[in-house]
């Protein structure tokens, strides 16, 4: 029988490869039967080294390093931080991935929320911030957006409602939200259908990018957007589009 130091050596392997998993894919991969896996868990979230959220387990790494590698990094912070600063107590919540969006916890005064994230980034920020009412979904891991998605298996969030949910996007112009993965474009298409306010974050290079074979959604279908620039293009899509800009001072 394995010590316990041993069988938590296991598990932060297992998720130094997954970066988030469930108890249930843990004792399948470790073979450790349940009641030992939740001891381990809890000591190791003693320790710091992982976040257990409902729903999952998450690696604790520190987000500091990724962050360094944000393109336009000052101008989504300032978006963010406004986005955060339109968040209510009692508010339930999607904040859904990308880089914008996982800055918006940075933000978040720490208050009496839920929170539905498909972000493993923005779950293990809220953790550390006290914010406990966490959910992330189940599915597919896509490491290198650090995004969970669940495109064909919606049960497991359906029956979340959010007040508002917080997107971005790769590029948006008259033809409306654009993104480079179906599954996502799915899956965030789910979200839109259980939120009451849909508030889009994207930075003024965002618009008319020209990239991404796939519409999230038309812009009536948005009701906030929020950027840091009033550019040429921001000004240009404004007038053609008739769309009201937020500008985050």
């Amino acid at each position: 029988m394995l010590h316990p130091i041993d069988r938590q050596k296991v598990i932060l392997d297992k998720l130094k490869k997954d970066s988030v998993t469930s108890i249930n894919h843990l004792i399948e991969q470790t073979k450790f039967n349940e009641s030992t896996i939740r001891r381990d868990l809890k000591s190791l979230e003693k320790e710091k080294k992982i976040l257990i959220v409902r729903g999952g387990v998450i690696s604790n790494n520190n987000e500091d390093e990724e962050e360094l590698h944000i393109k336009n990094l000052n101008e989504k912070q300032r978006i963010a931080q406004f986005a955060a600063s339109l968040i209510k107590e009692n508010d339930s919540i999607i904040i859904n991935g990308g880089t914008t969006c996982s800055l918006i916890p940075d933000f978040i005064i720490p208050k009496n929320i839920k929170v539905l994230t498909n972000s493993f980034s923005v779950a293990t920020k809220l953790i550390n911030k006290n914010i406990t009412d966490v959910t992330i979904p189940g599915g597919r891991i896509y490491q290198h957006s650090s995004l969970i998605l669940s495109p064909f298996n919606f049960e497991t969030i359906k029956h979340f409602h959010a007040s508002k949910l917080f997107l971005s996007c790769i590029s948006i112009s008259e033809m409306g939200l654009l993104e480079d993965d179906e599954n996502l474009v799915k899956f965030v298409t789910g979200l839109i259908s259980i939120s009451d306010e849909i508030i889009l974050l994207v930075d003024h290079s965002k618009f008319y990018q020209n990239e991404g074979s796939f519409i999230i959604c038309p812009l009536d279908s948005i009701d906030t957007i929020i950027t840091e620039k009033m550019s040429t293009k921001v000004q240009n899509f404004q007038k053609k589009c008739l769309k009201a800009i937020t500008i985050a001072n």
